[in-house]
């Protein structure tokens, strides 16, 4: 086996064999990975913590032909701030399952490495964790190249001048009322929202403040279920949650 010294996100984990745990990684060398952690689901198991979602280590890797292997694992943070805290914690855990999602198996992307540990950061300590994570979102979108057009029609370009306005995950982002029949899954949106989610898009930080952020969450939910074509359980969990706070 060769080895190799990596820096991961957990992303997720399962149970393999009888004490194994298999991980998804967001590394920074060599975009998303899946591996083994023999024994980490043991008591004594030096492995057992640094296998946890969100915990960043460095990780000494040993590739076999089929699968690879933990050998070793030195920790470099585990966002304690998240940890207590269940709102941040599971906004956190919602942001990290779309990284699993969409961010593709050895596909280097250190910029989205980078975004993904900003991101985290943020959500452990913005004073209002919502708008850190819209952000996060938003930066995400933009980086994976499905960041949707808020306020310019996708269709024809035209400014958004409507109020409220139409938006379609199927087309994009915004539609003018003339095409909005073509889609099936259009709805209307207040136009403040999807202006403001424009603006947000282009912050290199996240800003103290936004308004309707919840409603904003519930808009990026729709373009997030299109593109991934399956269940968000971590999102669904988030949304519940949110929606009890209110």
């Amino acid at each position: 086996m060769s080895e190799s010294n990596i820096t991961g996100i957990v992303l997720r984990r399962w149970d393999a064999g009888e004490s194994d745990r298999k991980l998804s990684l967001l590394t920074e060398e060599h975009g998303r990975m899946e591996v083994i952690a023999k024994g980490a689901r043991k008591g004594n198991s030096r492995l057992s913590g640094v296998t946890e979602p969100l915990s960043v280590c460095s990780f000494a890797i040993a590739a076999g032909k089929h699968r690879s292997f933990i050998t070793q694992a030195q920790p470099l943070t585990s966002f304690p701030g998240l940890r207590t805290d269940y709102t941040r914690l599971t906004m956190a855990m919602s942001f990290v399952e779309l990284l699993h999602a969409f961010a593709q198996i050895d596909q280097v992307n250190a910029e989205l490495f980078q975004h993904a540990w900003i991101a985290l950061k943020a959500l452990e300590l913005h004073v209002k964790p919502l708008v850190a994570l819209l952000w996060s979102e938003l930066i995400f979108m933009s980086i994976e190249g499905i960041l949707p057009s808020f306020d310019h029609c996708v269709l024809d370009g035209h400014r958004l001048v409507e109020n409220p306005a139409w938006i379609s995950a199927m087309a994009g982002g915004h539609i003018d009322s003339a095409h909005s029949n073509e889609f099936s899954d259009r709805q209307l949106v207040d136009a403040e929202i999807l202006i403001g989610l424009a603006k947000l898009s282009k912050l290199d930080r996240p800003p103290l403040a936004f308004k309707a952020a919840l409603a904003s969450f519930g808009v990026l939910s729709a373009f997030w279920y299109h593109h991934a074509h399956k269940n968000l359980p971590a999102r669904e969990a988030l949304a519940h949650h949110l929606t009890e706070l209110q």
